[in-house]
């Protein structure tokens, strides 16, 4: 059996302790915390149902403790715009941190775990003294930071502010306010986790909270422990009606930024990483907790299974690298699924105040399909009503225009809203009678593909004047591409109307005389910087009377750089106060025309609609997507998790306005 010494005495490192004595992979396992017995920081801790399953699986004593000291709900309900939405079908478990600690400390004890208080862990000393160490001290871990090169730390710091209260408000449910003030617009994350108390978790953004002056008082809180006092009373002024008359409480509550924290490796020679200290994800799609005690279930499974190949008196780094192996290899995956998860819903925190003023219901369905978590299959049986008011309101907004809703996929949703492509869409003057484009490389011999597209009903066909699809026609020779010219005009009889992309390049290069006199103009940008843009629009003719110009952006192969994603959107609002009439965000070439994406994870379109809906929200202009080839031309079925429900979620929540897709196949033309 092992001597194991664990640095940290959170949730993570006293259930680690317990699973390693009660199923005697451990015979001594020396807890070591730098806070005294009872300090602990933050409120109530969620768990969901399957966190719970793993728990009572682990250990059916703990967890049914743990069970008798906590709260259940299974809704949850936005207030925004004088609204309060409810949304059921949720299953979660809150507890008191620090009753959950008292459990811990207290099971772990019994099991004859070693817990030592107030005292400071050196890790290289540690690893002297025991054979196996584990680091979970944290999001700040002292003894991750000693090592940053060996683990391969990486550690990302979000924009949004936050700070975490307690209330003793009445709340059933977990509810989030929504408030609009003098300074910006804040938000909270509010659950019970007891009888007569629960958690109040508020955010905001830099500009608001500079503006409310609290990043002044925050400076002043210099003591351990200590609470933002003027950003306490500010916040209950805030959110007075829902609060109603009660208090917030505080707890070493002061405004931070939430941290990323990613590793290469979880483990060096005889030290192994747990809980926060190896990785974190945004606290709106589940605690770190959580984590940490699911770490826990992990790498005991990992060492039961290694110790049980044959017991050791010495045991050396190398020996334990397997059971690490195996405990990263099967930790791993799930870490980076709630990663992925919380990666869009961090930045969905980071940007709400830019979507406040939207319909309610519009609002509530976009916050619900903030992660790619439910499918639009899965929120319709969940809560079909609120569905439905979103997707009328969205019709509603759509029929202000005026036009009959008309296209190739008007089946109805439910029976009753046709696909949200069907709908019209103003782009400046433009008014295109649904949301369904076509981009049109030039086809030699071929001139009948425009004329499909619009027959198809596609409100739009653009022909592609860029990068390769130039060369290719100066390859083939010019009467090639005044053929597919020709084809183009002739798409726009067929009652499309008619447009081109064009690059900056192929302007200043070779100039497209009859391509530039189409109405609609997607200027495609060689470097997608504002200055770039500029020189662009300048290089152009004269404009026309009615001629709408559009930016095009195109979407990296893979998750964009923070860096790249601001240079995109820089770009984005510059074109919107040039008097851009939209944006069309392009995939890269391999990827529009084939039935695969960028790759980005087991979800490789999220990305992909996350920076659609940053560029639309922060530019405020219309947003066209690329999409797989023929999508509009599959079967026009909502009720499963394909291209078409995707699509329909998207414009409905307002993440996109339309779609463009790529030529039609010879199987479907």
């Amino acid at each position: 059996m092992l001597d194991v010494g664990v640095i940290g005495g959170g949730p993570g490192g006293l259930f680690l302790a317990r699973l390693l004595l009660m199923r005697g992979i451990a015979d001594r396992v020396h807890v070591r915390e730098r806070n005294p017995v009872g300090a602990t920081f933050g409120f109530g801790i969620v768990f969901s149902d399957r966190t719970m399953s793993a728990l009572r699986a682990a250990d059916p004593e703990t967890h049914d403790r743990i069970v008798a000291a906590s709260r259940s709900w299974r809704d949850m309900e936005v207030r925004v715009g004088g609204r309060e939405l409810r949304y059921g079908g949720y299953g979660f478990t809150a507890i008191a941190r620090r009753t959950l600690l008292d459990i811990l400390q207290e099971q772990a004890l019994a099991s004859g775990a070693r817990i030592d208080h107030l005292t400071e862990a050196d890790a290289a000393d540690l690893c002297a003294e025991h054979q196996l160490v584990v680091a979970a001290d944290g999001v700040g871990s002292a003894t991750r930071s000693a090592r940053e090169g060996a683990f391969g730390t990486k550690v990302e710091e979000g924009s949004a502010k936050f700070v975490w209260y307690g209330t003793t408000a009445p709340t059933q449910r977990v509810t989030f306010p929504f408030v609009k003030t003098a300074f910006g617009v804040f938000a909270a994350h509010t659950y019970p986790f007891a009888d007569g108390i629960s958690t109040f978790i508020v955010e905001t953004d830099e500009q608001a909270w500079r503006a409310a002056g609290m990043d002044v008082s925050t400076e002043r809180v210099n003591s351990t422990g200590g609470s933002d006092e003027y950003s306490q009373q500010l916040m209950e002024e805030v959110f007075a009606d829902h609060l109603k008359g009660h208090p917030l409480l505080v707890n070493n509550s002061r405004w931070a930024n939430f941290r990323v924290v990613r590793n290469r490796v979880w483990w060096h020679d005889n030290l192994v990483l747990l809980g926060d200290a190896a990785h974190t994800a945004h606290f709106s799609v589940g605690s770190g907790t959580k984590l940490a005690m699911e770490d826990a279930i992990g790498l005991t499974d990992a060492l039961g299974e290694w110790s049980g190949s044959g017991g050791r008196r010495t045991v050396t780094p190398a020996d334990l690298a397997p059971a690490f192996k195996s405990y990263e290899e099967a930790r791993r995956p799930e870490v980076a699924r709630t990663q992925r998860l919380a990666a869009p819903s961090m930045r969905w925190w980071e940007t709400f105040a830019q979507r406040v003023d939207r319909d309610p219901a519009r609002f509530g369905f976009h916050f619900l399909t903030r992660t790619p978590a439910i499918s639009l299959a899965g929120l319709r049986r969940r809560h079909p009503e609120r569905i439905a008011e979103a997707e009328s309101a969205f019709v509603v907004e759509a029929g202000s225009l005026g036009v009959a809703a008309a296209g190739s996929d008007t089946s109805a949703v439910e029976g009753s809203t046709p696909h949200a492509s069907a709908f019209p869409l103003r782009l400046g003057e433009t008014i295109l009678r649904n949301r369904m484009l076509s981009v049109v490389p030039p086809s030699p011999g071929q001139s009948d593909v425009c004329v499909a597209h619009a027959l198809t009903g596609n409100s739009l066909v653009l022909a592609d004047w860029s990068g390769s699809a130039r060369q290719h026609v100066t390859r083939v020779g010019p009467a090639a591409g005044e053929e597919w010219r020709t084809a183009v005009h002739e798409a726009g009889l067929a009652g499309a109307s008619i447009g081109a992309v064009v690059s900056g390049e192929g302007i200043r290069e070779q100039p497209p005389e009859r391509l530039l006199e189409m109405p609609v103009l997607v200027l495609l940008l060689d470097e997608p910087t504002p200055g770039t843009f500029a020189r662009t629009v300048a290089a152009l003719p004269p404009r026309e009377a009615g001629r709408q110009i559009l930016i095009g952006l195109t979407c990296p192969d893979g998750p964009p750089t923070r860096q790249y994603a601001d240079q995109l959107s820089d770009c984005a609002s510059a074109a919107a106060s040039a008097g851009a009439a939209g944006i069309h965000l392009r995939l890269p070439e391999p990827a529009a025309s084939t039935e695969s994406a960028p790759g980005v994870g087991e979800d490789p379109w999220t990305v992909v609609l996350e920076l659609a809906d940053r560029l639309r929200t922060e530019s405020g202009l219309p947003l066209i997507i690329d999409a797989v080839g023929g999508w509009a031309l599959d079967a026009p079925g909502h009720t499963a998790d394909n291209w078409p429900a995707r699509l329909h979620t998207a414009l409905v929540a307002g993440r996109v306005d339309a779609v463009a897709s790529f030529p039609l196949t010879p199987s479907t033309r």
